[in-house]
């Protein structure tokens, strides 16, 4: 609940109106409390049809009309159906993996290139409190910020995804 707090604190001021995305949403928590904090549109892609079945069940309960689900490995959906959604916060949470933790660095490079966020967009990662944060181009980091076990990683999209960059660039 602390941890959940503190990210919609950090987006206090864009959540409003914002079309959001959760990433590996297990029982969709996050992406319904973004809507309960006013977002416009919450997508939330799990790969497990009974939490998909959770969410559409809590969904129905809140009334949350705007939320759809996706019941697909995220980034097999980042890659086919969620390309182009031009959401304007997306957030991940992957499941620990005891001893290992997926890089965010391809999830960041298909929100990216295949524009699923909009320009100027935000991307909280999730992630156990020892793993490290990512500096990749064309993404600001603006808030690191660690809740027990627990670390939030808030960036922003700031530049054209590598491909755009090298068509500009003549090369």
């Amino acid at each position: 609940d602390r941890v959940r707090e503190a990210l919609f604190s950090m987006l206090v001021n864009v959540i409003g109106g914002s079309d959001f995305i959760d990433l590996f949403a297990g029982s969709g928590v996050v992406g319904l409390e973004a809507l309960s904090r006013g977002a416009r549109s919450v997508v939330c892609v799990e790969k497990d049809p009974r939490n998909i079945a959770v969410i559409k069940e809590n969904a129905a309960v809140l009334a949350a009309g705007a939320c759809e689900t996706a019941c697909c490995d995220v980034l097999r959906w980042l890659k086919s159906a969620g390309a182009g959604r031009q959401a304007d916060v997306v957030f991940a949470d992957p499941p620990y993996v005891e001893g290992r933790w997926p890089d965010f660095a391809e999830v960041m490079e298909l929100l990216a290139g295949r524009k699923v966020l909009r320009p100027g967009g935000f991307f909280v990662a999730e992630m156990p409190d020892g793993s490290a944060v990512r500096e990749l181009d064309g993404w600001a980091l603006l808030r690191d910020r660690t809740y027990g076990h627990t670390r939030l990683a808030l960036y922003r999209l700031v530049g054209a995804p590598p491909g755009e960059r090298e068509q500009k660039n003549g090369q």
